[in-house]
């Protein structure tokens, strides 16, 4: 759903409603998909919420969450510079940023960090590695559908660049601590610049 949503959806609201209004459906539309996936493990599938890794995050693994998490976005900071100083043609992180209300920034930090990853890296990752009995295929599918819900908002390039290697950490920390608030405030750490650019902007 994210990944239709993103390259249909949100194009012809945009058009219709505007930017925000279409970023606005698009925050409601992820919650709702968040609610409805632990709404089906507790009550459809009757399966604690620690089989889609919501356990409780002790603190000083926070502590190494935010460490992680600082180094991943000084890693995105970098790439993002290299991939625009190369001319592939992606977007300017800085200049969307920068040209986006404060409050519709804020919003997509929080709502990415938490809906990407308990839809990707909770939810998905670990059903489809039940059913396939394979790790790597839950991994792989999971990493490629996380890709390719950025690139039409950031480009191929800073996709390929970025996002397939922030990806590719974020489920290797899960698959490490099967956990997913750890992973979620890992991702909002690497995110939380873009809410300074926005309202430096």
């Amino acid at each position: 759903m994210p990944v239709i949503y993103n390259f249909v959806v949100r194009r012809v609201l945009a058009e219709a409603i505007g930017p925000t209004g279409s970023d606005v459906v698009g925050f409601a539309v992820l919650w709702t998909l968040v609610g409805a996936l632990v709404a089906l493990t507790a009550v459809g599938e009757r399966r604690p919420l620690s089989t889609i890794g919501l356990r409780r995050l002790p603190l000083r693994q926070l502590g190494l969450a935010v460490g992680i998490g600082v180094g991943l976005a000084l890693y995105v900071l970098l790439a993002a510079l290299v991939t625009k100083a190369l001319g592939f043609g992606a977007s300017d992180v800085a200049d969307v940023a920068s040209t986006t209300g404060l409050w519709v920034v804020a919003a997509s930090v929080v709502t990415a960090a938490v809906t990407e990853e308990t839809v990707f890296r909770g939810y998905a990752l670990e059903r489809l590695t039940e059913r396939t009995g394979r790790l790597w295929i839950g991994a792989l599918v999971t990493l490629a559908a996380f890709v390719a819900i950025h690139i039409p908002g950031w480009g191929v390039a800073f996709s390929v660049g970025v996002d397939v290697p922030q990806g590719a950490a974020l489920t290797g920390l899960y698959l490490w601590k099967r956990n997913l608030p750890f992973v979620i405030v890992v991702h909002l750490v690497v995110d939380a610049p873009l809410v300074v650019l926005a309202h430096a902007g």
